[in-house]
């Protein structure tokens, strides 16, 4: 009688964990974006509850205009009083994707707060607000308007944004 395992069981039980290891990586990622996502929405209702204390108090929202040399960073000062921490995109690493976006139009009457999902069947897409900006229209919109983005760019003006359903957006 033979001891031990033949070549063959070997390559077979080795294929078997690698699949099982495969998976598992598979349904981690998946839960990785779920949770980025779920922190997305959370961010944006948290920026819009203290853009909404700001204009109770000052009657217009934060402004992004060039004309007061709006960044991400005068924008988080600008809310400072209304908010603990100014939220950050939680998956930084990938800079051109992993942005929160905030505009207001010229005359501080109406803004929008943006952030790309990675998960383009999120639940919140089905409640959020599903505006598109195209050369110069808003639907709504009274007036053009500038945004700046959380990677502290600096302030840029709109020629085409879309709240399409892999973005998640609040407006007003």
């Amino acid at each position: 009688m033979r001891k031990g395992f033949t070549l063959i069981e070997l390559l077979i039980v080795i294929a078997i964990i690698g699949l099982l290891a495969t998976l598992a990586i598979v349904s981690l990622t998946t839960a990785q974006q779920k949770a980025r996502d779920t922190k997305r929405v959370a961010d944006v209702k948290q920026l819009q509850n203290a853009v909404e204390l700001y204009y109770s108090e000052n009657a217009v929202y934060p402004l992004t205009t060039a004309a007061v040399n709006a960044t991400w960073a005068t924008f988080g000062a600008a809310i400072a009083d209304y908010i603990t921490n100014v939220p950050i995109d939680p998956d930084n690493d990938d800079a051109a994707l992993a942005v929160y976006t905030y505009g207001a139009n010229t005359a501080g009457t109406e803004y929008f707060i943006a952030a790309l999902l990675e998960d383009t069947d999120h639940d919140a897409l089905n409640g959020d607000d599903d505006v598109n900006y195209d050369d110069g229209v808003l639907s709504g919109w009274d007036v053009g308007v500038d945004y700046v983005e959380s990677d502290d760019s600096a302030n840029e003006v709109v020629t085409n944004f879309d709240c399409a359903d892999d973005v998640y957006c609040v407006s007003e």
